[in-house]
């Protein structure tokens, strides 16, 4: 077993994922995990991942409004079957796993 180091926030195959902050993208890529994600830079060194994505629609170097439509949501990977359609989010800052619900409204 262990922590899981993000949220894991239910949705509908398709559904359209926005972003929660503005910043820029720093890494677009696949994890066996994960899933297909996007890693974003927002400053004073936090970054925010998403995953279990689909259609990604921005590029790495982006700059990404907040509420823009970055994906859409993906048939879990493997590892999270049993939630079924979701979105992964983890928010860092330095590295170190913080907990979103502080920092998003």
């Amino acid at each position: 077993y262990r922590c899981n180091p993000a949220m894991v926030i239910q949705g509908e195959l398709g559904m359209n994922v926005i972003s929660a902050a503005k910043g820029y993208v720093k890494e677009i890529g696949t994890d066996a995990e994960i899933g297909n994600y996007i890693v974003m830079s927002l400053g004073d060194d936090y970054e925010i991942t998403y995953g279990q994505l689909a259609d990604i629609c921005v590029n790495e170097g982006d700059l990404v409004e907040q509420a823009q439509k970055i994906a859409s949501v993906a048939e879990p990977s493997k590892y999270y079957v049993r939630e079924g359609a979701n979105i992964y989010l983890k928010l860092t800052q330095a590295g170190t796993p913080v907990d979103p619900l502080d920092y998003l409204e």
